[in-house]
C-alpha cells in the first residue's frame, strides 16, 4: 500500500506529480523523481 497525505487547501497543485510518483512506486518500487528528501531513513543516526 502506497499513501501519499498530508496536503494542507493548496497541496491540489501538486497531485499530478504526486500521483505520477505513487503510481510508480505502488507498481514497479522505484520512480524516476528525485524523492530522498521524503525518505523516513535519513532521520536514522548515522553509523558511529
Amino acid at each position: 500500500m502506497t499513501v501519499a497525505c498530508g496536503f494542507s487547501g493548496h497541496g491540489f497543485k501538486f497531485v499530478p506529480v504526486v500521483g505520477e510518483i505513487v503510481a510508480d512506486l505502488a507498481l514497479t518500487g522505484t520512480t524516476a523523481h528525485p524523492i530522498g528528501l521524503f525518505d523516513p531513513r535519513r532521520l536514522a543516526a548515522a553509523p558511529a
